[in-house]
């Protein structure tokens, strides 16, 4: 997992998942946006921000066609996770429009993940060990 450098922001990735240029350019600021390379190719991405000071919301997440149905986007995601948590989120939110919709929870690829369908979102409670 990397910080991405200016000239390999993968904006091709991202528009494929769908997130809102504004937005994605904020989570680039913040520095929360990680990429994943085979090589010197990157071939996943996910970008994570904060909407308060414990609960974060993941904007984009997305794999290369080539490198998915491999586990690298599981893995993105609870990298993601990782990070939110280490900045103290206590709770994760996803949009509908970037995933499957929640009435697909059941084979949903961030319910497999522990969210809930939370309206048209998706929510993730992080609890304290």
């Amino acid at each position: 997992m990397f910080r991405p450098y200016a000239d390999e922001v993968p904006w091709d990735l991202l528009e494929a998942a769908g997130g809102a240029e504004n937005v994605l350019r904020e989570v680039l600021q913040l520095n929360l946006l990680r990429v994943a390379k085979f090589g010197d190719q990157v071939v996943g991405v996910y970008g994570i921000r904060p909407l308060s000071p414990t609960r974060y919301e993941l904007v984009a997440l997305t794999v290369a066609r080539a490198f998915r149905r491999k586990g690298l986007g599981r893995w993105l995601l609870g990298h993601a996770i990782g990070l939110a948590e280490s900045r103290g989120a206590r709770e994760i939110t996803a949009r509908g429009q970037l995933h499957p919709s929640p009435v697909q929870a059941g084979s949903s690829f961030l319910a497999q993940a522990g969210f809930t369908a939370d309206g048209a979102d998706w929510l993730l409670t992080l609890t304290p060990e």
